[in-house]
């Protein structure tokens, strides 16, 4: 069921993507970053784990908190230029 949903996502994605100015693709991968650095508890745990093995507590908790976001809104901002680049 996942899998296929994902599909479906992925369709919708590359078909509406290219149509949207750039502006409004960059909004929403900062959007959609944000939202799964919040949801995806898993990958959350594995981001922060990295953190604390790379920088020790170099870092404060909000600053960890906002490099995982915005790591999570980097790869979304990837994801969606992939996808809008053939327009």
């Amino acid at each position: 069921m996942r899998y296929r949903l994902e599909y479906i996502g992925l369709l919708l994605a590359a078909s509406l993507v290219p149509l949207l100015p750039r502006p409004v693709v960059v909004a929403l991968a900062k959007i959609f970053g944000a939202v799964a650095s919040v949801v995806d508890r898993y990958g959350r745990r594995i981001a922060l784990a990295n953190l604390d093995c790379a920088f020790g507590g170099k870092y404060s908790a909000s600053e960890k908190r906002r490099i995982i976001r915005e790591s999570y809104q980097h790869f979304a901002q990837t994801m969606l230029d992939l996808i809008w680049s053939p327009r």
